[in-house]
């Protein structure tokens, strides 16, 4: 659970990886720094089960999908 002010929001952390947590709410895909627990400035598009320095894992529906890592 994330204290935004007046809101609690649920995160559902899927992967971490150097220092950034990744995970959905019910608004979508976050991503926190780990050390300071505040939202990135750029949200990752996707909440992914698994990163490394060149992909993204999602999945979607059914299906795998693999997403390049962005800076």
């Amino acid at each position: 659970m994330i204290n935004t002010g007046d809101i609690d929001v649920y995160l559902g952390v899927t992967a971490v990886w150097h220092g950034r947590i990744y995970g959905s709410t019910e608004n979508g895909p976050l991503a926190l720094d780990a050390r300071t627990g505040e939202d990135l400035p750029t949200s990752p598009g996707i909440a992914p089960y698994a990163v490394n320095e060149y992909v993204g894992l999602a999945i979607q529906g059914t299906q795998a999908m693999a997403y390049p890592a962005i800076g």
